[in-house]
Parts: structure tokens; sequence; C-alpha cells
């Protein structure tokens, strides 16, 4: 799993300018799933999502502020324990409290935010502090240093490992979560003629979309510093973006080899998806936000397993984000706990149903936070000037449905989106406004409403007693106290009326 890939930053699905062979070969023999999405545009959410199963607004994680509570989530690691798994996690977290990691047999934790973690990347880090806040799309650089210095690196090799301890008759769960290409954006330098700026394909922009959007787009796009990018820096920052995602894939190769070393390929289900998009400056923006819009729900899933699925193509259904687990406990014959609620793939992805969703969802911030800025300028004074502003502005409690032809947005502000994605694939007009598009409106801000009420969340008191029960052995150990990561905002949990704001 990478951290911040986009569906079309993969050559398997259609952007030949990109260099993954590895995951292109992967993609090959794997069901490609293009219709597949995430519920989530952050990283923890979207993880918890992953291994639940289970909406943000059942398990609860809605933003990066916290982790999956530990004792009450019967995630994917906990069940295949109980299923005699042996069970090892290699870089990126995001996901568990600390102490369960001491039910898995192998643990090697990305320091991601350790000062110590390597001389060059410390060195990196103090000179954005220095700058005090760079335009993050500056920062992006080519390097030469060793590889076993690098995050990616640090990652795959104790993936190695861990398949250097496997044997044929014992079942394992390897997760392996490539911090890349998520900032900061290091590539090495090898990489860099891959890329030439004027080979790159830029995103469509179109002036004044903005002021359409929600207000918190405008606030972003300045925040973030994106007004100040011209043409070059754009280039710049898909050449690191794209490089660290051939990067990743060099890596990617390795553990397949790996693998196959151990005579381990053919009896292995390999999963291939990242947690969430970039921007890559469409609709002017870079990085993520907590919004919800095409670039950063819409995400690559390959799905590997030789002699039980066959190879091909799939773009004629929508998938989401919570099918992944019971589809892969439906594959591995290991019953899905109560609670999930995802629905399996297998049935598609063997092509005896036809179609699998004709809507997605996605949802992004709990219902007490709110951004109380109504404009940048009321941002960056609250902040003290331009260069003391972040880049990370609170976000709004916010729901969206997706539709083959239609994307509708709620936002607890009051705002709303439609985007006609027949019309507008990159969602660039916001219709929600306009008179021949208010029966889809309402229809889809029902659909949205019903798929909320019907995916409350199941787990009752009762329910999560007995599930402790049957999944018990688990050590689940305390929360940790504190804040854990990202932006805090607790102090917004007191906002007025956000129809006032």
């Amino acid at each position: 799993m990478t951290d911040q890939q986009r569906f079309d930053a993969l050559g398997a699905n259609g952007y030949r300018i990109i260099h993954t062979p590895n995951l292109d070969a992967l993609a090959r023999r794997s069901v490609n799933v293009q219709g597949f999405y995430t519920q989530s545009p952050v990283c923890v959410p979207s993880r918890c999502n992953l291994f639940t199963g289970r909406y943000p607004h059942a398990h609860r994680v809605r933003e990066n502020h916290s982790l999956l509570e530990a004792g009450r989530e019967i995630h994917l690691f906990r069940v295949l324990k109980k299923a005699g798994y042996r069970l090892g996690y290699c870089g990126k977290n995001h996901l568990l409290e600390q102490e369960e990691f001491a039910n898995f047999d192998f643990v090697n934790i990305d320091p991601h935010d350790a000062p110590s973690l390597t001389d060059w990347y410390q060195q990196y880090r103090n000179g954005l502090r220095a700058q005090g806040q760079p335009e993050i799309w500056r920062a992006g650089t080519f390097h030469d240093f060793p590889d076993e210095a690098t995050r990616t690196w640090r990652t795959a090799q104790p993936a190695l490992e861990f398949l250097q301890q496997q044997t044929a008759d014992q079942p394992f769960c390897l997760c392996v979560s490539f911090s890349d290409p998520h900032v900061p954006h290091l590539a090495p330098r090898r990489f860099e003629p891959l890329y030439p700026l004027d080979r790159l394909e830029l995103y469509p922009r179109r002036e004044g979309e903005l002021a359409e959007k929600a207000r918190r787009f405008h606030i972003k796009w300045r925040a973030q510093k994106s007004d100040t990018a011209d043409e070059a820096g754009r280039r710049h920052y898909l050449a690191v973006y794209y490089a660290m995602i051939s990067y990743v894939d060099e890596m990617i190769g390795r553990i397949l080899a790996g693998l196959a070393e151990r005579g381990l390929a053919e009896n292995t289900l390999v999963v291939f998806t990242s947690d969430h998009g970039d921007f890559c400056f469409e609709h002017n923006l870079v990085k993520k936000d907590l919004v919800l819009l095409e670039s950063l729900l819409h995400v690559p899933c390959l799905f590997s397993l030789p002699g039980k699925l066959q190879p091909r193509v799939v773009s004629d259904s929508l998938m989401e984000q919570v099918d992944v687990m019971p589809t892969l406990l439906d594959l591995l014959g290991v019953a899905v706990p109560f609670g999930v609620q995802g629905r399996s793939l297998l049935p598609y992805l063997r092509g005896e149903k036809p179609g699998h969703r004709d809507a997605v969802y996605g949802e992004v911030c709990p219902p007490w936070l709110y951004n109380r800025f109504a404009s940048y300028e009321a941002f960056e004074a609250h902040h003290g000037g331009w260069e003391k502003t972040p880049m990370n502005v609170p976000g709004d409690y916010t729901k969206c449905i997706r539709t083959r032809d239609y994307r509708y947005i709620w936002y607890g502000t009051g705002e709303e989106e439609l985007y006609d994605l027949r019309r507008d694939p990159h969602e660039q007009y916001n219709v929600a406004g306009q008179h021949e598009y208010a029966t889809i409106k309402t229809e889809l801000k029902l659909r949205l409403l019903e798929w909320h009420a019907l995916t409350e969340d199941p787990l009752d008191p009762l329910s999560i007693r007995q599930l402790q029960t049957e999944y018990a052995g688990w050590q689940t150990g305390q929360i940790s106290p504190g804040p854990l990561y990202g932006p805090g905002w607790l102090d917004e949990r007191f906002t007025p009326n956000p129809r006032e704001l």
C-alpha cells in the first residue's frame, strides 16, 4: 500500500508517462479494479476503513487526530490472528494504537515523525523550518543519498526479512505500508531522467472554479500558497511525485521477487492499493485536503491470486474501500465478523455477477469540526501573517455520494456541490445551484441521507461484548493519552451552529 497515490499515477491505469514496470506486471496478472474508491481523503480514516470494512461514521475515525480505537474494533489482523495466520507489519502505521502491535509476530514501523530518522532527512526538515511555512509545492527535490537512508527502502527491506522467515505450511499476513509519495517529496536522482519536465502533462484547471466550490477551497489554495506556483513549478512537483512512485515500484518489485524466491508466489494473495490521492495541481491545489473529490478518492486497486482469480480489467461497476476486508476473508475462506459493512467483491471479481455497486460514498471530519474562517484573510490574520499561516485548514463535516454520472457533496455548513461527470469529469463546474439539476440533486441528497441511516453503526454494547469474546486472546492495552497525529483542532469542538458561519 502506498500513501497519496492517485488512480491515474500508475501505468496500468492508462498514464503511460509514469514508469511503474513492476506494478504494471502485477496488474497484468491481477483483477484491476478501476472503479475503486476510498471513503476518506486522508491517511488514518482511510486505513481504518480498509482494515475494518466499516464506514468512518461507524468506526468513528474521521480525521487524522486519532487512531482506531483499541479493544473495540475487530480489524483484519485480529481476525487472521484467530485463524492462525502469522502477522507482519512494515512501514507507516497511521492505523493501530502502539499496544496492539504486541500481537504481531514481526513489526518494523517507520519512525516517520522521529527527528533522528536520518541525517539527510533531518537536514531537509530543518531547512523547511528555517523558511517558516514555505510553499509546499517548492519543497520537492531529487537527492543522491544511498537507498539505505530512505524510508522507502527502510519499509521494503524488513518486508523481505519477514518473507525469508516464511514457510509454505504457515499462513501469513504481511502489510507493507509505504509512506511515499506523501510529502516530504524526496526522490533518488536516478529517477529524474524518466520525467523530463517538457513531457509531463499538466492536469486541467479552470480560472475561477474555486469560487464556485465550498469556501474552504479558496482558503486552502492561498494557505498552501499554490497561488504562487508557475508552470515550471507545477511540472517539477509532478516530476518528483512520479519519481517517488517509481522508486516504490522498484521496491515492490524486490518484494514480489522475494516472494517468488521462497516458492510462495503461487499460493499468496497479493493486493495493492493506496489510501487516497493527490491533487497534483488539479483544481489549482497540491497534496490533499479534507474534501471529497475524484482526485483524492479514486485510487488503484489490484487483486492477484493465481488459480483463483482470472486476470482482467474491470471498469463497469463501482467499488468501495470497505469492500476489501470482506473480499479478502471470502477469498481465504475465513468468516466475516459481525459489524462489517462492506460487501465481498468476489462474485464480481470472478465474473459471476455483472456489477457490484451503482454508487459509492465518502465522508470526512466529525460533526463538531468546522472551519470558522470566512476567508483566507481571516485565516491569515488569526495566525499572524503569511509566513506563519499553516497549510492545513480546519475541516468541515462533509459527506458525498458518487454515481456513474454525478457526484453530490453535502457540507454541514449548508454548502453544496454537484458535478455532472458526463460533461465535467474533472469536477470543475459546480452545478448545484442550476435549476436544470434540481431534481437530480434532491434525489442524490435523499440517497445520501438513506445511506447514512442504513449504515449506522450496528455494534451495540451487547454485540461488542460478544465480539470481544469471539476474538479473545488479542492484547489491546489502553488508548494512548493526548493527541497522536496531525492538527488537533480540539478547540473547534465548541463552534457555534455551523449554519451561522
